[in-house]
C-alpha cells in the first residue's frame, strides 16, 4: 500500500518559489488501478518523481509497505526501485541490442535471480502480455504498442509493489494506445499488480478504478469508477472540463 501525507514541494527559479505540491494526502491501495490527471504544471510529474525518489521533497512522508521512502538513503534507495518500484516510461526505455526475452530478464539478473525462477516469471509474463511470438526480436522490429507492453512486463519482473506509469501512451497510436491500456488491465487483473499511472489521456483513465485531479500542487477531484470504462470516460471529460476548461484527448 502507498501512502502519502502532507506531500509539499517547492520550486525556485529566477529568486520566485513556484510551489508544485501543496500539502498532498493520497493512498492506493494493494491491487488497485490509479490514474493521476491534470493541466501541465498541476504537479503530476513531480508527484511521480517524489514517489520514485527522482527528486526530494521538501516536506510529508511517502510510505510504501509500512516504510517511508522519502529522503532515504542512496544505497537503500536503489534497493527500494530495484525490488519495490516499477517503471513504464513513455518512451519505452528499452535496451536496443537485447531481445524482449532478454530485456525482461534483465532487471532479474540484476537482482541476482537464479535461471529457473526467472524462466519461469518471464515465462508467466510473455503470456500475460501476449509477447511470446516476439520473444526473439529486438525492439526496432516491434509495434510501438508491443514496445510497451514489454516495458509493462519487464517492470513487472521483480514483483514491484506499485507500477509507475508516465504518459504511457503519450507516443502511441490509438490502437497502440488501446493494447497499451488492455496489458494494463491485464497485468492488474491477471497478476494483481498495483498500477500508479499519470497521463493526459482520458480513454487510458477510463479503465482506471479511480481517477485524481491535481490542479496547482492540489488534489480538486476524485472519481470512482463504477460504470464501463466507456461511461466513465465521458464523466472524466466533463469533470475534467469542469475543473479547468481544458480539452482531454479521448
Amino acid at each position: 500500500m502507498l501512502i502519502i501525507k502532507e506531500l509539499k514541494k517547492t520550486f525556485v527559479s529566477k529568486g520566485s518559489e513556484y510551489i508544485a505540491l501543496q500539502s498532498l494526502n493520497l493512498s492506493v491501495k494493494n491491487g488497485e488501478f490509479v490514474a493521476v490527471m491534470g493541466p501541465s504544471g498541476s504537479g503530476k510529474t513531480t508527484l511521480l518523481n517524489c514517489i520514485s525518489g527522482f527528486m526530494t521533497a521538501d516536506a510529508g512522508e511517502i510510505i510504501l509497505d509500512g516504510e517511508n521512502i522519502l529522503n532515504i538513503g542512496e544505497e537503500k534507495l536503489a534497493d527500494v526501485r530495484q525490488n519495490k518500484l516499477g517503471f513504464v516510461f513513455q518512451d519505452f526505455m528499452l535496451i536496443n541490442g537485447l531481445t524482449v526475452l532478454e530485456n525482461i530478464y534483465l532487471p532479474q539478473i540484476i537482482s541476482n535471480k537464479n535461471m529457473k525462477s526467472m524462466e519461469e516469471k518471464t515465462k508467466i509474463l510473455l503470456d500475460a502480455f501476449r509477447i511470446r511470438k516476439i520473444k526473439n526480436k529486438y525492439p526496432n522490429e516491434i509495434s510501438g504498442g508491443e514496445k510497451q507492453r514489454v516495458a509493462i512486463a519487464r517492470a513487472l519482473s521483480n514483483n514491484p509493489s506499485i507500477l509507475l506509469a508516465d504518459e504511457p501512451t503519450g507516443n502511441l497510436d490509438s490502437k497502440s494506445s488501446s493494447a497499451v491500456i488492455e496489458a494494463f488491465i491485464d497485468a492488474n487483473k491477471k497478476l494483481g499488480a498495483t498500477i500508479f499511472m499519470v497521463t493526459h489521456d482520458a480513454f487510458a483513465a477510463s479503465h482506471s478504478d479511480r481517477v485524481v485531479a491535481l490542479k496547482d500542487g492540489q488534489i480538486v477531484k476524485e472519481l470512482v469508477r463504477n460504470t464501463p470504462p466507456r461511461e466513465f470516460l465521458n464523466d472524466i471529460l466533463n469533470f475534467m472540463k469542469v475543473i479547468n476548461g481544458e480539452t482531454y484527448d479521448a
